[in-house]
């Protein structure tokens, strides 16, 4: 079995998986599937809504039902806590909406909003609709860097082998995370 069976196969599921916790990894590796007419687009966003949903909502019932609990257990997650809650409580529906795209941040924010007591029905509602958005848009941008991604591996490359072509994708995706945590971490 090659990588393209593997993908057509559990594709799908492997990208409502890594939704659950971070995503955008896995989600971009989702997206060059897309591009190589492996994985269908809706279906894509499909899986990785429902996976950020599900993530998001078991964060959620933490912060609601244990939140305090894991407060005072971590001192690091009540610094962020702190930042956090001052911001869901001048804009809560804006921090529902971007906190799929907030790294670092991405458990914490559920947890948050499940602490401040948010009502469930109206955070399921932003929700679903906040992890459209960040499905869309990930996969959106996902198939834009792969595309460009291709042709310029297809041009360093003199032959045209396909697992050459996925490594070379996914350690620039590597490359880019790893220099987003360093300028993250310059800035601490």
């Amino acid at each position: 079995m090659n990588w393209t069976d593997l993908i057509q196969h559990y594709g799908y599921f492997a990208v409502f998986a890594g939704s659950l916790f971070e995503g955008e990894t896995v989600l971009m590796l989702g997206a060059y599937a897309v591009h190589q007419h492996l994985l269908n687009f809706w279906l894509l966003i499909a899986a990785a809504m429902l996976g950020g949903f599900i993530g998001d909502q078991f964060y959620y019932q933490v912060g609601r039902r244990y939140g305090q609990k894991v407060i005072q257990s971590k001192p690091e997650l009540a610094k962020k806590l702190d930042k956090a809650s001052q911001f869901i409580e001048r804009f809560p529906v804006l921090t529902i909406l971007l906190m799929r795209f907030a790294w670092g941040l991405r458990t914490v924010l559920p947890i948050a909003v499940g602490i401040k007591a948010y009502p469930i029905w109206k955070y399921i509602f932003i929700n679903i609709l906040a992890c459209f958005i960040w499905a869309w848009a990930v996969v959106t941008v996902g198939l834009k860097v792969t595309h460009g991604l291709h042709i310029f591996w297809a041009k360093m490359l003199s032959f045209d082998d396909d697992i050459y072509t996925v490594i070379a994708v996914v350690a620039c995706i590597l490359f880019g995370r790893i220099i987003y945590m360093a300028v993250k971490k310059l800035r601490t």
